[in-house]
């Protein structure tokens, strides 16, 4: 009996090893495919229109993956990055196959106002050189979506949908009666009257200070989308302005049928469904698979790829700096310390790179990490490279920090800046141990060695230590800002106080150089270092063999239709992230070593919704 019992069990670990070769064979079976793969290639009809569907927000660089995070099944969102769009609308204007655009934008989740602008001037150079029609489609079109569909020649909405211009603004979540419930001390230290990054922490309501600052800059946003649309629409302001309004009134007036108000305000052409409207596009491009001949954006710039032949021997190097900026390594979409010195020791390195232009679409963070990347380029400015800086839709704050001491400032009128002040927040929870029965004692040499532990609290030296630190972090932001924008440390100090500005106000006051798009940026950047015949060389992080194999399997799983545009098949799915993760990004900077006090550079104005 004892003999069968081994047999049994011999049985089972050969079963055992027999299963796990298998389940091993299958797994490396199923990478090689998605790896060597791919998605098919589409070719485009000889007459077809190209349609613009983005997805997510807009961004403009997809950031270092958190790969541990997407293996175990974390969503990520598929946005959009800017330049594929800019790309696509200038190969398609002069490509005899593309006759006309239809822009498609329900899946448009998020534009700020500086990409949205970049792309109202990419769509009216498309209509300028190509001459070809522009036709916008929507269920519904959200305040940034409308933005762009209103450079079309024809805007149609579909007979449920609607239109809705709310205008900018946005809610704080304010913690200071939670924090006080829970017995959590929050030690807020800060430099600058308009800082207003602890105010949720310390308060229940926006401060004066900080409803004038973010009341001044999203009416100075809200006047140029307006000026903007008005342009594009050929309609009076003054009429746009009483449609935002007015809108409850005129949604009554309309017996609650958002669409008619839509089209009878003028803002829209036609009303439509989407078998109408694929009906019109087949009867102008031709029918091609059950539908109006097209091909989607993605698979258009597959198919007219094109390797940049190498011409001039002198680069321009470009690193796009968008995050949070935070210490260290850290994946996802943030400007990690450390791959970002890696890239800029590559510049001095690199004799053939002339000189570097850093666009910036950053709110902020980590004040050490922001020091260190600004001396790094400060260093490739000592070594006679010039550096300038193309700001973004956010360059406030810790991202300002990096751009202050560049040879030029390039932003664009709606970028949001500034915001010169310094933050420090720490937590202590002596009071809500000892609401629950916990005790905190011990000993020390010094005054100071348990004058900083968050379970015992903060002595009153250390915080006089923390507060001191603070002004001197503030003293230092003033000086290299005076420093870089040749001012005085009176004149930054005026303007500073954590104040947050447009594009337009800071060329005003002097914080930037000029308005204008990247490409301009990067023309200066070739005329100060004296080149005339360059080539663009974008500054990549380089991946290890295990993660290109890992991203090229996630991304060849993702079975994105290729067809996917107003074809009657359902969408790619969008996926979301939390509504809470922007919180926790600006947490995680924040430090959470016992002890430990981040200095922190973060835009105030920046959580508004824009």
């Amino acid at each position: 009996m004892k003999g069968f019992f081994k047999g049994i069990g011999r049985g089972i670990d050969l079963l055992r090893t027999i299963l796990g070769r298998l389940f091993f064979l299958l797994i490396l079976g199923f990478i090689l495919f998605a790896v060597f793969s791919g998605p098919a290639r589409v070719t485009v009809p000889d007459t077809a229109a190209l349609v613009l569907a983005p997805s997510g927000a807009i961004v403009e660089t997809r950031g270092e993956p958190d790969l541990t995070t997407m293996l175990l099944g974390g969503a990520a969102i598929q946005n959009t990055l800017l330049q594929d769009l800019l790309d696509a609308l200038d190969r398609a204007a002069t490509d005899p196959r593309i006759t006309s655009l239809v822009l498609h934008l329900d899946e448009l989740l998020g534009i700020s106002p500086a990409h949205m602008e970049t792309l109202e001037e990419a769509l009216l150079r498309f209509r300028e050189r190509s001459g070809k029609p522009v036709h916008a489609y929507g269920a519904y079109y959200s305040q940034g979506q409308y933005a762009l569909a209103a450079h079309a020649d024809s805007v149609i909405l579909h007979p449920m949908g609607n239109l809705m211009l709310q205008g900018y603004g946005g809610n704080q979540l304010y913690f200071r009666d939670l924090l006080e419930n829970l017995s959590v001390n929050m030690h807020v230290f800060q430099a600058g009257e308009f800082k207003a990054a602890a105010e949720p922490w310390e308060r229940m309501d926006m401060s004066q200070q900080a409803r004038e600052n973010n009341q001044q800059l999203v009416d100075e946003l809200w006047a140029r989308y307006v000026e903007r649309l008005s342009a594009a629409r050929d309609i009076p302001s003054e009429r746009i302005l009483a449609y935002a309004n007015d809108f409850p009134q005129l949604v009554e007036n309309s017996g609650g049928d958002l669409a008619r108000v839509a089209v009878e305000q003028g803002l829209v052409d036609e009303l439509a469904d989407q078998e109408s409207f694929r009906r019109q596009m087949m009867s102008r491009v031709g029918e091609h698979n059950g539908t109006f001949s097209q091909v989607h954006f993605r698979d258009y710039l597959l198919d007219t790829f094109d390797p940049m032949p190498v011409t001039s021997s002198n680069r321009i190097a470009v690193w796009t700096a968008e995050g949070t900026i935070v210490p260290g390594s850290q994946p996802g979409a943030v400007i990690s310390e450390d791959r970002a010195m890696q890239l800029l020791r590559e510049v001095r390195t690199d004799d053939a790179i002339r000189a570097l232009v850093v666009r910036i679409n950053s709110p902020g963070g980590g004040m050490l990490a922001s020091e260190a990347i600004r001396s790094e380029l400060a260093r490739i400015q000592a070594e006679g490279r010039p550096v300038v800086v193309s700001m973004g839709a956010t360059a406030a704050s810790g991202g300002y920090w990096i751009a202050s001491t560049a040879d030029e400032i390039w932003a664009s009128p709606t970028t949001i800046t500034g915001s010169i002040g310094v933050v420090g927040l720490l937590p202590t929870f002596e009071n809500a141990l000892d609401r629950i029965g916990v005790g905190v004692d011990g000993v020390g040499t010094t005054s100071l060695s348990r004058g900083g532990d968050p379970l015992g609290g903060l002595s009153e030296e250390m915080e006089g230590i923390l507060s001191r630190n603070i002004e001197d972090a503030y003293r230092r932001f003033i000086e290299v800002v005076a420093d870089g924008r040749d001012l005085s440390v009176d004149e930054v100090e005026a303007l500073a106080q954590g104040r947050v500005l447009s594009g337009s106000r800071a060329l005003e006051v002097g914080l930037v150089d000029a308005l204008g798009s990247l490409p301009e940026a990067m023309e200066a950047a070739a005329a100060l270092a004296g080149v005339t015949d360059w080539q663009r060389h974008d500054l990549r992080p380089v991946r290890s063999m295990t993660e290109q194999l890992l991203l090229q399997l996630l991304e060849n799983v993702d079975p994105t239709p290729a067809m996917r545009a107003l074809t009657g098949l359902p969408f790619g799915n969008v996926g979301l992230e939390p509504v809470w993760q922007p919180l926790l990004e600006v947490l995680s900077t924040r430090g959470s070593q016992p002890g430990r006090m981040q200095k922190m550079l973060i835009c105030d104005g920046c959580n508004l919704t824009l």
